[in-house]
């Protein structure tokens, strides 16, 4: 037995020391500057990996909301070694405030990708007096934590769906990847563990679902698809959406703007801006949500990545000072980066 996994054999059986050695790895990204440098990336971050992957938290958020998770993503790892320790948030701190301000009137919210409920959990606790969260998780260990979640805070609006959203209904897909990163893709005829598929607007007319006032897709590649298959709702309902692209699934080579899910969505009336967001757990007090017009996004690098896109119907409903409209910036808020693009306009 190596000396990490000795380490790990003696936390896994010791809560408080596991504890106490958490509280140790956040003093030590204190007194190294996180978040101002990259020790989360390169020190402490890979270390509670080695440490802590397949580990069972529970956390609990500034709100009482309480949630438990397996450690075994950047999403997981980032809400355990959150600064404070008892955060606001569990993920992307900009677009969790985006989802629960346009949430607060919603009758039906849709949620695809919803993993272990990271967002699901507090849109459903901030409107579980007069909405319901139709979630669509299709991984079983991720939609038994959502189940989980939902108990642990007497939520009993959450509907819990583990199909796979797609652009056709009762077609066959695999999972690509693992956990938080799966993707999906067409089924082979000798797939296994395969998913089955149904449309938003299969969804909302088979259920009698009534009005969608927001839509969230983070399904790693697939959010056109999803977009595909709910044409006819969002032409009727015209929620406010939130939803992924990614370089490597969404055609950015003529600009953002000419990506197709940008196409497509401006085809419906859509306005569409990049959210500037932080990918991590990270406190944000009250730096207003700061968008890009899409022609006006620098999205040159990294080569491969994505963030995230809002799109609403009007664009009133983003003149508040919630929001702020900045140009030319990267949709990536990365603070360890020295270039301006990288950074917030105020933090």
């Amino acid at each position: 037995m190596n000396g990490i996994t000795k380490i790990k054999a003696t936390l896994h059986n010791d809560s408080q020391l596991k504890i106490f050695f958490i509280q140790a790895l956040i003093d030590f990204e204190n007194k190294a500057g996180h978040p101002r440098t990259n020790v989360r990336d390169t020190v402490s971050g890979p270390l509670a990996d080695e440490l802590f992957t397949g580990e069972k938290f529970s956390k609990e958020l500034d709100n009482g909301v309480k949630i438990n998770f397996i450690f075994n993503s950047k999403i997981a790892r980032e809400f355990l070694l959150s600064q404070p320790a008892v955060p606001n948030h569990v993920w992307e701190p900009q677009t969790t405030k985006l989802l629960l301000h346009f949430s607060v009137r919603a009758k039906n919210v849709i949620i695809a990708g919803a993993y272990f409920g990271d967002q699901a959990i507090p849109v459903a606790y901030n409107i579980k007096d007069t909405g319901i969260c139709h979630t669509f998780e299709p991984n079983k260990n991720n939609s038994d934590l959502i189940i989980e979640n939902a108990k642990l805070n007497n939520l009993n609006n959450i509907v819990i769906n583990d199909l796979a959203l797609w652009n056709k209904s009762d077609e066959k897909l695999v999972f690509e990847g693992e956990d938080a990163l799966a993707s999906t893709v067409e089924a082979k005829d000798a797939a296994s563990n395969v998913l089955h598929t149904i449309t938003i607007d299969d969804y909302v007319s088979r259920n009698k679902v009534g009005k969608i006032d927001l839509l969230m897709i983070d399904v790693e590649g697939g959010e056109t698809k999803v977009l595909q298959g709910a044409v006819e709702m969002l032409k009727q309902n015209k929620p406010v959406v939130v939803f992924e692209t990614h370089s490597l699934y969404d055609d950015w080579s003529n600009g953002l703007q000419n990506s197709y899910s940008a196409i497509l969505m401006k085809d419906l009336g859509y306005e569409i801006f990049a959210v500037r967001e932080f990918h991590q757990n990270i406190d944000t007090g009250d730096m207003p949500i700061e968008l890009l017009p899409l022609e006006r996004t620098y999205c040159e690098t990294p080569p491969h990545h994505g963030f995230n896109l809002l799109a609403v119907p009007a664009k009133e409903l983003i003149e508040n000072d919630l929001f702020r409209i900045v140009y030319d910036l990267s949709p990536k808020l990365i603070l360890p980066k020295k270039d301006v693009k990288f950074l917030p306009s105020k933090f």
